[in-house]
């Protein structure tokens, strides 16, 4: 029967079927597709709750190896160190864990004198989110040691042009400004130090870009 509602002046207003009594006469019409629809969205429920913990289960579980693997290294195991962050990459790579596995087996790389190995291993974390900029650096470094000094300007030059606000550009800058020296183009060396004490004033790095723009200085008879 459809509701009603009083009214000024004593009037019957017709509204109809309420909006519950809408829903209780659709479910009563469609009881099979309500049903199913409530037990596919239990079961994404249950899904999601599984998930979520499962892989945070992974996560600590992953974050765990890699503190150990880290210890390995630190006292001199390496070889059994690199080997566990493989693990890592291979076993627990959608954690946050396995670019930070990645990282650390390029810094012992690079430790070992490793650096073509050490550049590979940051190659793979370029476009991480939180690494990306660091494994950047660290490629550029580990072409300077392998003596691509080509190779190391043009990584240096990279970072500075996608990363020129972070905190670890200043000496980006005095890399790239040595790397242009051991090339020997000191006319480039001399621009990037003259940028270094425009960009970083009342710094290290300025004192220390200063000091390689003084002329050395005779020595006194």
């Amino acid at each position: 029967m459809p509701d009603t509602t009083w009214i000024a002046g004593g009037k019957v207003e017709n509204t109809g079927p309420s909006k519950t009594d809408q829903a209780l006469g659709w479910i009563k019409k469609n009881r099979e597709t309500f049903i199913g629809s409530l037990v596919i969205l239990l079961a994404v429920i249950i899904f999601s709750v599984y998930f979520f913990f499962h892989y945070r289960g992974l996560r600590d579980t992953a974050w765990k190896s890699l503190f150990m693997a880290q210890q390995m290294g630190y006292g001199g195991n390496v070889a059994q160190a690199q080997q566990q962050l493989d693990g890592i990459v291979a076993s627990y790579g959608s954690t946050s864990a396995a670019p930070y596995a990645t990282l650390t087996k390029g810094d012992m790389l690079f430790a070992q004198g490793k650096f073509k190995e050490a550049g590979a291993e940051y190659a793979k974390i370029l476009t991480n989110r939180d690494l990306g900029a660091f494994a950047a650096y660290s490629l550029g470094k580990s072409d300077e040691a392998a003596g691509d000094l080509a190779g190391a300007q043009a990584q240096y030059s990279d970072f500075l042009s996608k990363n020129p606000e972070h905190f670890i550009a200043p000496e980006v800058h005095a890399s790239l400004a040595r790397a242009q020296e051991l090339s020997g183009n000191a006319a480039l060396a001399k621009t990037t130090y003259e940028k270094i004490v425009l960009l970083y004033p009342d710094t290290s790095w300025a004192m220390q870009a200063k000091a390689r723009l003084t002329p050395p200085q005779p020595a006194k008879k």
